[in-house]
């Protein structure tokens, strides 16, 4: 089994062949000289990266597999990985309690008002403590997670950790695990009206975009507190900074967007969104870093060995609907 690993890391630093099976065989290429692979594309049987060309695609007859290093799939991907019906497509979750505790630290920080009490003491201002915008408890409240893959799995685990009643929505029934109930789509308007907190962990699909619109922010409860570190275009801006605007949310606190630098020079001067969301003080900015922490090469390359390893012995995970697009 060959491997193609586009990869920005030195095979000294991390090593990816280590244990893994026999007949395995890891070949290394960075990302901006992928265009040199299709030369020798039908060699491989495998290949881990994201925004492959697809003229490697086409040239490799004996692809079996396309391993995108982390969860979803790149926009660039999306259209052209439907013309290969065959290829088999896998996703890494190796970042999922990462951007879980981000998600829960988003969540702490908004409740708890931190960010606005921050900038006033540090300038001396004690006013905060003998005002009575007063702190949200988590024990007792209810949580809503939207999208139960693996993130939404972590964030229930903490959930319940703080003895909270947790509900989530997911696509295809199951029933509940650690938390209290899990609902089908067809529950979304149910479960809004209850929630007191909503992270959203949900992939950008075309069944996705959208998905609080201003329906769903009127079904909400006055003063719920909104989290998104699943994808930015699953909230409607318009619909979010209206909410926003009417006083309706008690805080958000958001990971993922909808605008991002489009090269190096726009990375100091690139706002995340359409809307004026820095005009409110109970919104939570943060550059879609949920998963950098320290070490995540190390669990990223054992996920990666972990698959590898699962595919050699002709047992498929995490493998990824391209018609849904996750």
């Amino acid at each position: 089994m060959k491997v193609l690993y586009l990869s920005v890391f030195e095979e000294e630093e991390i090593d990816l062949e280590e244990g893994l099976k026999e007949g395995i065989e890891i070949e290394r290429l960075p990302p901006d000289e992928k265009e040199k692979a299709v030369e020798s594309a039908e060699e491989y049987d495998a290949i881990i990266g994201a925004r492959i060309p697809r003229e490697f695609l086409k040239k490799a007859e004996n692809l079996d597999y396309f391993i995108i290093p982390f969860a979803g799939i790149p926009p660039q991907d999306k259209d052209k990985l439907k013309d290969f019906p065959d290829l088999t497509v896998v996703n890494s979750h190796f970042n999922s309690q990462f951007v879980a505790e981000h998600a829960w630290t988003l969540l702490l920080a908004s409740v708890k008002n931190l960010i606005p009490i921050h900038e006033k003491l540090k300038e001396g201002d004690w006013t905060p403590r003998y005002e009575h915008r007063w702190s949200r408890r988590l024990i007792d409240q209810t949580l809503l997670i939207l999208g139960y893959g693996e993130i939404g799995r972590a964030l229930g685990k903490i959930g319940k950790s703080f003895s909270m009643d947790v509900k989530a929505v997911k696509r295809t029934p199951e029933e509940a695990d650690v938390i209290d109930e899990i609902g089908t789509e067809e529950k979304l308007d149910e479960f809004l009206p209850e929630a007191d907190f909503i992270i959203s962990t949900l992939p950008e699909t075309e069944n996705t975009k959208g998905y609080l619109g201003e329906e769903e922010f009127d079904l909400m409860k006055e003063g719920v507190h909104l989290v998104n570190v699943g994808r930015g275009p699953v909230i409607d801006e318009e619909a979010l900074y209206n909410a926003l605007k009417s006083g309706k949310l008690g805080g958000v606190g958001i990971d993922v967007w909808w605008n991002y630098p489009p090269d190096e020079e726009s990375r100091s001067d690139t706002f995340p969104s359409n809307y004026p969301l820095n005009e409110f003080d109970n919104v939570i900015f943060s550059p879609h870093r949920g998963s950098h922490v320290r070490d995540r090469e190390r669990y990223r390359i054992n996920d990666l060995q972990d698959i590898l390893n699962s595919l050699k012995e002709g047992e498929e995970v995490n493998v990824v609907d391209i018609d849904r697009e996750y």
